[in-house]
């Protein structure tokens, strides 16, 4: 009897395991045939249509009218205006006092007056939550990066203004905090100190004005004369050459700052010539300065200068604004808009190029299909092709929009149907 029993289950056990063999050998048999079924099979992508900015990277040259402005003698110089203010005829520009001390009253009097800047653009607005530092915090850590990223390039003079942003964001946040009610303690306290130390200069004080308006900026680079008063609607690519080749001029020890006398101001970019194609004058393109926290500013085309034996050219862009705490440095880094470029989004894949024609094969009804493109711009594996072109009666149509264009497939040919 115990025998009988072992007998039976060893047979159950024995067809439990040649169904699962069996099983295993019908999955196999079944996946073979259905991938090798769907071999056939296509992969397709809707056309779309798409705006694509092309962006160049490129340098640009700053012009300004652009005037010296000097003190009949050399001195401490207390400031009576902020950089970059707009002033009117006759206004106030400075004191000039004939020191004789070390310079260390000098020094001590532009520390204050950095610190008094930092200080006011410190204050926060109406409506501020106290102890909510996410917004300072994030900023906070956004200028970190910048700044580590700008020292690890040597762009040290944007990390140190990008530093002076942080220090903004650090006294904002012990105000949020409630660490501190406000800085105008510190500012009365450094403002009596100011006063205190100015008083104490020796010697003759001479008061500077201007004779015009204008914009007033303290920074002088010894191109003022170079770059500033240049003829940009005669400019060639010879004297821009000369300019850039230039030395800079000995600033004058008398020299407090310079005058711009227009609000309007122009960048001059060198690019190939082959790229011109991609603007048009009198038109406005987009200009992104990288350095200056990524401020884009739209600017009109003025002029483009090109000559026939030579194989670059100038892009001369002009602008009416002038952005606040932008450093007006000589040479700009600048990524530069082209000219928009419409059609329809095709995946780069897709492209085939068959005898001298560029292509892509499209599912139409179950039935492949060829269609021309036209490739207008090619970014991140992705082509923007013409739009909307014709083509005459015998000849391969063009791709057309909402067309399903195929991305993948094999055996692809004009006029297979698929099963």
């Amino acid at each position: 009897m115990k025998i009988g029993m072992d007998t039976k289950y060893l047979k159950n056990v024995l067809v439990y395991f040649l169904t699962a063999i069996a099983a295993l050998i019908l999955i196999f048999y079944l996946c073979y045939h259905l991938f090798n079924g769907f071999s056939g099979e296509v992969q397709t992508y809707t056309a779309e249509a798409a705006v694509e900015h092309d962006t160049l990277t490129l340098e640009g040259y700053l012009f300004r009218g652009e005037t010296v402005i000097r003190a009949s003698q050399s001195g401490v110089v207390d400031y009576a205006v902020p950089d970059g203010s707009r002033v009117g005829r006759d206004a106030l520009l400075a004191r000039v006092y004939a020191a004789s001390d070390d310079g260390s009253v000098r020094r001590r009097v532009i520390a204050i007056d950095e610190e008094l800047a930092l200080l006011e653009a410190s204050a926060i607005g109406e409506g501020v939550v106290i102890s909510d530092t996410s917004s300072t915090d994030a900023a906070i850590e956004e200028l970190l990066y910048t700044i580590r990223g700008n020292l690890a390039s040597g762009i040290y003079d944007y990390a140190r203004r990008e530093t002076d942003s942080l220090l903004i964001q650090l006294n904002r946040r012990r105000i949020v905090t409630g660490e501190v009610q406000n800085y105008a303690e510190r500012m009365a306290a450094l403002s009596a100190e100011r006063a205190a130390l100015t008083a104490r200069l020796a010697g003759a004080v001479q008061e500077v004005s201007t004779a015009s308006s204008g914009y007033f900026f303290y920074g002088l680079d010894g191109y003022e004369s170079t770059f500033g008063r240049a003829d940009l609607q005669k400019l060639t690519l010879a004297e821009f050459d000369a300019m850039r080749a230039a030395e800079p001029e000995p600033v004058p020890t008398n020299a407090i700052g310079k005058l711009v006398d227009s609000y309007i101001w122009y960048l001059v970019v060198p690019v190939e010539k082959s790229a011109l194609d991609n603007f048009e004058e009198g038109g406005a393109c987009s200009l992104t300065f990288p350095y200056h926290f990524g401020m884009t500013l739209t600017m009109k085309l003025e002029r483009t200068v090109t000559e026939l034996d030579r194989e670059d050219a100038l892009l001369i862009f002009s602008s009416s604004v002038m952005p606040e705490d932008f450093s007006y440095l000589r040479v700009q880094n600048v990524e530069v808009s082209t000219r928009a470029r419409e059609g329809l989004r095709v995946p780069a894949e897709a492209i085939r190029v068959i005898g001298d024609q560029t292509c892509v094969y499209i599912l139409r009804g179950g039935k492949i299909e060829l269609r021309r493109v036209e490739i207008l711009l090619e970014r991140d594996g992705n082509c923007i092709v013409a739009a909307g072109l014709q083509t005459e009666e015998g000849e391969i149509p063009y791709l057309a929009l909402y067309d399903e264009v195929i991305t993948a497939g094999k055996d692809l040919y004009d006029g297979k149907v698929l099963k």
